[in-house]
Formats: structure tokens, sequence, C-alpha cells
């Protein structure tokens, strides 16, 4: 069971590494029949389309739900990029319990968010107790309009509301035993919505009902259901927060939802690269092994690379929700659009090459690269389809054009976003800081000209690669004025949707490169220049036809991805022993 919020930290790293090593460890190698979770059970459970109890015993053993308390209210929450690191960890395993229980925590943030001191005390003494949380939103009929919702709470005195409606589909819709639901409140627009706190426990069971479970691609041993309400009481002071302002509430915590679920892709990505190289390390055609086929070396070294991107992007955004919660508001956008998208990309790819076995429910690793390869198929569609955070992005363009001069404030953000040692603060869950927009602030793409600049000359052909992806972003940039000019609104139009997907690609870009810059002084092989040229070129595929990647960069980190593999070690820039490889 995990106590230490902050154990003995190693070199390269934070304390947030040795927490997810500490639940590594404890949970064991899934691929090992006598680990805590392990794939061939999950896969049991995937197959009769139930929950997997025993993970989720598992899981209250070592203290993980303790991690959606805040400290507070009796729990071991201390940061989001924790949270982030440990929804990564078990979603390796399987993304279902990874979607269920983080769907309990999405369902508690508006309550730590905004909720009074009875509501926390109630919902911690819930989560501490097993108990699952729902966050009601979505709507059949209106889908991400979130605003066109119909759920009503009529009244408002001291007798308190009557709710009616149906929320679905959401997560834990029938295991839940609180939800947050979004009702109207006043007339149609965004001021018209309060969120409440809905205790089932207390409900009058003549009211409510839940909605059937839905079969699904994946996930099929989650909780994807409905709740519908009729004239259904809930006191006064189940608003929580001030009324009227539930839609801004939601909005803000979808900020962070959008970010943690991208860490599901990227436990994911691990799982299916780690189970593509088990299986052609070993098997031989040919007279050689699958993995010596020059083709498919460089496939998958190429997956590794698109991985390595991934994490970039998401680490730095998981991190300001702490450190800059101010851009959350266009950086999760361009993180959930991104990465799942990505890593849809990277599993077709090695799925292309493990060929027949990838479309198997048994065999290579129980099977399990087919269950990642469907579960991760919804991770861009929930918290927001890829569509509706293009149109955020492609909304908040034009206002980024005007770029701030780089001074030290800025060089000290960045290195606060990207250093591997940076300590996250204790955050008490609070929203105070969070935005609805980002007001033209953008430092991780509008420092590029600058970071790009400072690359020493001894790194020639980083400094290439690193202009092209600068040209694009001029590109880019004129590309928006040219709309605006137009008079244009680049979130209505398709061309505004291709400069929000190139930007996204900048960010991404300028992500590893800052990454690089914080982390080089250091060594190791985050210091290497060869692993942030590829990923730069691996960028500039999806922007520039016919780019190679550069030959002797390959060599040096196709020698990294196999020495993970081999050492049992995330596929990450940072060092982190994994489940069942023992202690140093």
């Amino acid at each position: 069971m995990s106590t230490a919020t902050h154990p003995e930290v190693r070199a390269g790293r934070s304390s947030v590494h040795e927490t997810v090593e500490d639940f590594e460890e404890f949970l064991g190698d899934p691929r090992d029949p006598g680990s805590r979770i392990t794939f061939a059970e999950q896969m049991e459970y995937d197959e009769r389309e139930e929950k997997a109890v025993p993970a989720f015993d598992a899981l209250a053993e070592w203290g993980y739900p303790l991690h959606y308390v805040p400290a507070a209210e009796g729990g071991r929450f201390h940061d989001m990029e924790r949270m982030f690191g440990l929804i990564r960890s078990l979603a390796r395993r399987d993304m279902t319990p990874a979607l269920s229980s983080g769907a309990t925590f999405l369902g508690a943030m508006p309550v730590w968010g905004w909720g009074d001191a009875a509501q926390r005390a109630r919902v911690a003494e819930l989560i501490k107790a097993g108990a699952f949380g729902a966050f009601g939103l979505s709507e059949a009929d209106h889908g991400c309009d979130v605003v066109a919702g119909e759920v009503l709470a009529e009244g408002g005195d001291e007798a308190g509301y009557l709710l009616t409606g149906t929320k679905w589909p959401i997560g834990n819709g029938i295991r839940s035993t609180f939800a947050t639901i979004f009702a109207r409140t006043g007339p149609a627009g965004p001021r018209g919505f309060s969120a409440f706190l809905v205790d089932k426990e207390k409900l009058d069971p003549l009211h409510w009902a839940t909605e059937p479970r839905v079969k699904t691609l994946g996930l099929r041993g989650a909780d994807v259901s409905g709740i519908t309400l009729e004239d259904c009481p809930v006191p006064a002071d189940a608003v929580i927060g001030s009324r009227g302002r539930g839609m801004e509430e939601a909005i803000k915590t979808l900020q962070i939802s959008r970010t943690l679920v991208t860490a599901m892709s990227m436990g994911v990505a691990d799982t299916g690269l780690r189970t593509t190289l088990d299986h052609i390390r070993s098997r031989r055609l040919y007279g050689r092994t699958v993995h010596e086929i020059q083709v498919i070396r460089e496939q998958v070294l190429a997956a590794y690379v698109d991985l390595l991107v991934a994490e970039c992007t998401t680490a730095a955004t998981a991190r300001a929700i702490s450190v800059m919660p101010e851009r959350l508001s266009l950086w999760s956008s361009v993180t959930k659009y991104l990465v799942p998208g990505l890593i849809d990309e990277v599993l077709g790819s090695l799925g292309s090459v493990l060929a027949a076995r990838h479309f198997m429910r048994e065999g290579v690793n129980d099977g399990i690269f087919q269950k990642m390869l469907r579960d991760n198929r919804i991770v861009s569609i929930f918290e927001g389809t890829s569509h509706v955070h293009q149109h955020v992005v492609a909304s908040q363009l034009p206002s980024l054009l005007l770029r701030p001069e780089y001074d030290l404030n800025t060089e000290a953000l960045l290195q606060d976003l990207y250093d591997h040692e940076y300590e996250p603060a204790e955050w008490d869950l609070r929203f105070d800081r969070f935005k609805l927009t980002n007001g033209g602030l953008d430092e991780i793409t509008q420092s590029l000209p600058d970071v790009v600049a400072a690359i020493p000359a001894e790194y020639a052909t980083l400094k290439q690669v690193a202009a092209e992806v600068l040209a694009v972003q001029e590109k880019l940039q004129q590309g928006i004025r040219q709309l605006v000019k137009q008079g244009n609104d680049l979130h209505s139009n398709a061309r505004g949707f291709t400069l929000a997907r190139q930007h996204c690609l900048v960010h991404a870009a300028a992500a590893c490169l800052h990454t690089w810059n914080a982390n080089a002084g250091r060594g190791g092989f985050v210091g290497r220049p060869e692993w942030v040229v590829l990923a730069l070129q691996r960028i500039l595929t999806r922007l520039i036809p016919d780019q190679q990647l550069d030959p002797d960069s390959l060599v040096v980190v196709e020698a990294e991805m196999l020495s993970s593999w081999e050492d049992e070690r995330l596929f990450s820039l940072v060092p982190l022993r994994l489940g069942g490889t023992g202690t140093d």
C-alpha cells in the first residue's frame, strides 16, 4: 500500500516518477499470471463484458482511489502530473479500469473546485469507502452541443429543486453512488445552467432510474449508461458553487479531464509497442527475426518516436494544470486533439507489423493488442471530439499572432513546464486561476523562433530540421492573417481547421525542443539531439511530403528503444522501471 507522497528521488526525475514506480512494483508485470492485474484476467472480463473486480480490489489495496481525494479531505491527491502518471501506468495494463475509476474523479472535480465544506466531506467519504462517481453532462439529442441541454431543474427556493431529464451516455451511470448533474436553471445560454451534486443514496427511488448499459466496441467491461430523473427532488444545497455558473464549471473541469484521458492513450501505446517487440524480436521469417527486416525495423522505430512526441506534448500540459492553468483552454485542446489520433496511428502501424496476430483475442501477451486498439478509439471522442478541439484551437489562432517578447519570465516558465526534475507543488483542486480563453498568450509556440535561434551550431542537423519547423510556423501564420484579412472566422471553415491541425503539430515540435532544452545539461538519452531530430522529422512527415529520417539518429534512438524493452523500462524520456523487474 502506498503511503509516501515523496519517496527518495533519483537524478533526472521527480517524486512523481518515484510514486509511479511504487505503483508499478505493487501491480507487477501484467504478462505474469502471478501479478495483481494481468492481461489474461483483464481479457477474460472483457470477453464477459463485466467489471474486473480483482483489478479494482488491487487498486483499493494500494490506495489508488485516495489519489482522487484532496489531502484536506483525508485523501492523497497531490498534483495532476502525478495523477497523469498513475493513469498511464494503469492504462498500460487495461484502459477499462482506468476509465471507470477516472469517471469517479471527473464526477468529483466540480465538488473539489467549487463545492462547499459539506459537499466536499460527503464526496470524500464516498470515494474513500470505494464508491463510484459520474459526470452527468452529455445528452442523447445534443452530443457536444452541451449548451442545448434539456435536463431541467425547476424551483430554487428553500424547498429545493425538481430534476427532470436523462443524462446519456455517461460513465458509471449505473455503478455510481454520486453524480454531478448539469441542468438548466434559467433561459437559453451559458448562464442558464447549474451543477448539482446528486447523492443517489438520498434520492426518492420513485423519481429516478438508470438507463441500460451501452454495448461498445471497446471498454466492454465499463459501465457506459445513463441516469433518468423525473421530477426528482434534490435539496437547495445540492447546487455546486453558484447558480447559473454550471457551464463555466463544466468547461474548466473538462480542461483537466481532456488532458488526463490522453494518459490512457500513452499507456495503451506502451503496451502496443512492447507487445510488438515481444513478438517480432523472437519470431523468425526468411531465416532471420522479423525485426531484422529493414522496413519493419524503421516502422517500429517510427512508432517509438511518435510515442516520444506524444509524451513531450502531454507531459507539459499535465504539469501546466498547476504551473500555468491560465493557458489550459488552448493547451488542453491541442493535446486532446493531437495525442489520441497520433496513438491511433501508432497502433495502426504496429498492427500491420503484427499482421494476423493483432487481430487475435489470444496469443501474444494473451491477445491484449486488439483490446488496446479497440479501447483507444474512444479517447478521440469523449471529453470533446477531434472536431470540437480543432474548433477551440482555430478560434484562438488569430489572437496568437502578436508574439510577446521572449524574456526571463518566459524562459523560467518553459523550464518549469519541461524540466524532468521539477517538483510539483501540492494543489488544492480549486479552479481560481483557470480561464475560458488564453488571451493571446502561448509561450510554447510563441517562443519557437527564439529557441530555434539558440540551438548551438554544433548540432547542425537539429538546427536544420528545427528551421524547417519554423518555416512551417511562418507559413501557418501567413495563412491565419490571410483568412482574418478576408473576414473569415477560422473556426467556421475547413481552411481554419486545417490551420488548427498544423498549429497542433507545431506545438508538438516546440514541446520536443523545449523538453530537450530543459534537460540537455543532465546527459543521458534525453540530452542527446538525435531523438529530437527524429521527433521533428516525424512531425514534418505530416506537414511536408517525402521526409526521410536521419540515418545517424536512427542508430542512437533505436538503441535506446531496445534498451528500454530489454531492461523493462517505460518507453519514455524519463527512465522509469516497470513492475516485475525488481529493484536496482
